[in-house]
């Protein structure tokens, strides 16, 4: 309604004009590419993409529809842009799953081929969720807004992967350890999920989360060596064992209960008396251990490369595409990530000392019928 007032036309002729069905003057058009914040031109160009996959929520789950398409869109004009600016991407290394879904194991197994593809080595620390995403030739943006409990989201646009995921820490940021684990849980959807369409069941959302946390859990933190953690601890999951986990490996402590539960390593009693000791103390909202935010590089660092010696290289990229710097700086800014100061955990800083040796707390090693790209 809001968009039909601020273009003078009725709000049936939205939907008409978005699929082709109503011829548009060149006014019109240039009052539709003001609201939207780019040229005439980017706004009825030709397609440059082929379709973008629905994300796995099923029904939108408790985010409003308007939103998750809005973030959708954002996704596939991103890629429209990349490919205007000839960009040149990082290769989508991500494997495609193809076991038994319902078989944990082969999940656990895939999650280790995953790493792999992602230039980690066995056993270690994944020192930054985001980086090791764009390895995989992720493409990483900053949500436009967090989708009801759902703090971040997955589709391929043109056959390219992309994970949108909630900024950390910061006033209306999300924990770091949160952002860590929702990363994985999308880079698992993109891989086991690939073959399949968003869930048409309460059932079938619950068994696409379940394999997506399992994988996360698995991606995050090795199954055989965060037994080795564990037994350095005492070999008992307690609070303190899994506040000290938490440290080394970056994942919240429901998460670890989670993991450890899966793993058989403890039963569901032994879980939910975690979890209700976990309420007790607040920590549901507030854990211990602060985890350092993280945040993409790759589409900034193409940007300023393509754009080199520009005086403002968002703002070079932005003219040449066609959209307003708006755009750009809404893909490439992660505003409210944490310092390095403090009692932030860091986990770059972490492998980076025990590659050196340094660390001790671990072993050593126009007028014509025509639709509108949706940039809304």
């Amino acid at each position: 309604m809001e968009f039909a007032e601020r273009i003078g036309i009725a709000n049936g002729s939205v939907s008409k004009i978005e699929n082709g069905r109503m011829a548009i003057t060149d006014e019109l058009v240039e009052s539709i590419s003001s609201v939207f914040d780019c040229t005439p031109a980017f706004l009825v160009g030709p397609d440059r993409l082929g379709p973008t996959t629905r994300p796995w929520l099923r029904a939108y789950a408790d985010a409003s529809k308007k939103a998750v398409d809005q973030q959708t869109a954002d996704c596939t004009t991103a890629l429209e842009v990349i490919d205007i600016l000839a960009l040149r991407q990082i290769p989508d290394t991500i494997p495609v799953f193809d076991g038994d879904l319902s078989d944990e194991d082969s999940i656990e197994q895939f999650a280790t081929d995953v790493r792999i593809a992602a230039g980690l080595g066995d056993g270690e620390v994944v020192g930054n969720s985001i980086r090791a995403a764009e390895r995989l030739g992720c493409l990483v943006l900053p949500m436009r807004e967090e989708l009801g409990r759902h703090l971040g989201l997955s589709v391929r646009a043109n056959q390219t992967p992309v994970l949108c995921v909630a900024r950390s820490n910061g006033a209306q940021g999300i924990p770091g350890d949160r952002q860590r684990f929702t990363v994985a849980h999308e880079i698992g959807h993109l891989g086991l999920h690939a073959g399949l369409g968003p869930p048409e069941s309460a059932d079938d959302a619950a068994r696409y989360e379940k394999q997506a946390h399992r994988f996360a859990g698995a991606f995050l933190a090795p199954g055989d060596e965060l037994l080795d953690d564990l037994r350095e601890e005492g070999n008992r999951v307690t609070l303190r064992a899994l506040s000290a986990l938490k440290r080394q490996w970056g994942i919240s402590i429901k998460a670890l209960v989670m993991r450890f539960r899966g793993m058989g390593v403890i039963d569901e009693d032994h879980a939910r008396s975690l979890y209700k000791q976990i309420s007790a103390r607040g920590w549901n909202k507030s854990e211990p251990v602060e985890v350092g935010g993280e945040e993409a590089i790759w589409f900034k660092k193409a940007i300023g490369q393509a754009h080199r010696g520009a005086p403002n290289s968002l703002r070079a990229a932005a003219d040449s595409a066609g959209v307003g710097v708006s755009y750009l700086n809404r893909w490439t800014a992660w505003v409210g990530t944490a310092d390095a100061t403090g009692d932030v955990i860091q986990l770059g800083d972490r492998v980076a000392q025990r590659a050196t040796g340094l660390s001790e707390e671990r072993r050593g090693g126009s007028v014509r019928p025509m639709p509108l790209r949706k940039t809304h």
